[in-house]
């Protein structure tokens, strides 16, 4: 049996009230909120939160593959997935791929994970899709993108979701695009391309999907199409020979839509509630169409993925459209460091990406960062790589005003993280009052500068409520 074994989500805790936007441009705008990623946030750090979450508590070393999918990677030219493989410390010997070129590339990275664990490339696959997507201010679609990211672990034991078929349709239709040389997403003939492009190509893949697997329209228990609108996935149900009613409640009033990460997102949504031999429906459009169909096993009630309502909770807004703007790099924001030499980053990969310290053979003592002597018991060359842990408290803390960063005040702590060890980091992602001693916190990979043309990734630390 190959299939689903966990899933595990990061949605931003900013969140934009939309009538900020229609007050900005006078215009009428969806009701609800979107989530928008941090100033120190993209594709790359969201992707790292989501699969830190979907492996929880488990090995690392049982994944042998790993596939990032974006449309909005924070590299033209560098290879992503080997930086996620190792921030969450996969294996080197881990083979990885980045997909993109349309937001089908989410599910068509589940897709390729599932048929490598099936003809046995990989013992089991890690799968994460993660978008940032900017579009042109005042533009139909800026109050309907939200940014976020889903991981998806698979494999052939403790499956929760048995994948029964898969189906694809492709053809060239220009619908939502962006050249190599435009910033901001495009989409042309709204309307046209939702009927003859969307709804007739989703339509026409679930209708084969749903033969290949002999199966009538009725027995589906969800459907989860990512698509523009909940009228244009209604749509290509009706075609398909379904109702409305099967479709997976979206998430466009509290999230906006997620890219890559929308069918996963909803899939994941749909375990949450499905019961064991339900059949479940997973769609992504993009010049045709992608659907992959899931049968729940009797394993799920007993390993159901934690609710997106949970990561969705205790959100802070956005003051202001303004502020979007800046967390989206439409309007200017400083950035100060100085570039890391590829000879520094390559002889601290262990010990600032992979997070490890030392710990002492002779008094136990962990310590950051590695070292040769012990500071507890002054043992010379006693020190084991110990690999730290991601979750801790707050020691202590400064709230620095003066700091060159983009955003202040900027949060300054040491924490004692479970199992041993103490960092100096930054704090992210913390309202008023949440900073102070003996805050629980978790580690979250992040963007720290730029400098020289290239950006730097490093720890910080959260308030662990904000997830």
């Amino acid at each position: 049996m190959v299939g689903i074994i966990r899933t595990g989500a990061y949605f931003p805790r900013r969140r934009l009230d939309r009538a900020l936007i229609g007050k900005a441009w006078g215009t009428r705008v969806p009701p609800g909120t979107r989530t928008v990623a941090g100033l120190d946030e993209d594709a790359l750090t969201m992707a790292t939160d989501a699969v830190l979450a979907c492996l929880g508590e488990g090995d690392p070393g049982r994944y042998d593959a790993l596939y990032f999918a974006s449309t909005s990677s924070p590299y033209g030219e560098k290879q992503v997935a080997s930086v996620i493989a190792t921030a969450v410390d996969l294996p080197r010997e881990v083979a990885v791929a980045d997909l993109g070129g349309s937001v089908r590339a989410g599910l068509g990275a589940l897709r390729a994970a599932l048929d490598g664990v099936r003809a046995g490339s990989h013992r089991a696959a890690l799968v994460v899709a993660a978008d940032v997507r900017r579009v042109e201010p005042e533009s139909e679609l800026e109050p309907l993108l939200g940014d976020g990211a889903l991981a998806v672990a698979v494999g052939q034991d403790d499956v929760v979701a048995e994948l029964v078929t898969t189906a694809s349709v492709s053809e060239e239709f220009t619908y939502v695009f962006r050249t190599d040389e435009q910033r901001y997403l495009q989409v042309s003939e709204p309307r046209f391309g939702a009927t003859y492009g969307y709804a007739r190509d989703m339509g026409d893949a679930i209708a084969l999907a749903l033969r290949r697997a002999e199966l009538p329209p009725a027995r589906v228990a969800k459907l989860a199409l990512a698509a523009p609108d909940a009228r244009t996935a209604a749509d290509a149900a009706r075609r398909a020979g379904c109702e409305p009613g099967q479709l997976e409640t979206s998430l466009g009033s509290e999230v906006g839509v997620l890219g890559t990460a929308e069918p996963l997102a909803l899939l994941a949504r749909s375990l949450e509630t499905a019961t064991p031999g339900d059949f479940l429906l997973a769609g992504a459009y993009g010049e045709g169409a992608d659907v992959l169909v899931f049968r729940a096993t009797e394993r799920l009630p007993a390993a159901r993925p934690r609710p997106l309502a949970e990561r969705l909770a205790r959100g802070l807004p956005v003051p202001s459209y303004e502020r979007f703007l800046r967390a989206h790099a439409v309007l200017p924001g400083e950035s100060i460091g100085e570039p890391v030499t590829s000879m520094i980053e390559w002889k601290e990969l262990k010990q600032n990406v992979r997070l490890y310290g030392s710990r002492c053979e002779s008094c136990g003592l962990v310590q950051y960062p590695q070292a040769r002597v012990c500071l507890g018991c002054r043992s010379r060359d006693r020190m084991a790589d110990h690999k730290l842990g991601k979750r801790g408290s707050i020691f202590t803390f400064t709230i620095d005003n003066l700091a060159p960063v983009p955003e202040h005040p900027l949060p300054m702590a040491v924490v004692d993280l479970e199992g041993g060890g103490r960092l100096y980091l930054q704090v992210t992602d913390a309202a008023d009052g949440e900073v102070k001693v003996g805050t629980p916190v978790e580690l979250t990979f992040r963007r720290l500068h730029e400098a020289g043309g290239n950006r730097y990734y490093f720890w910080k630390a959260r308030p662990l409520e904000a997830r």
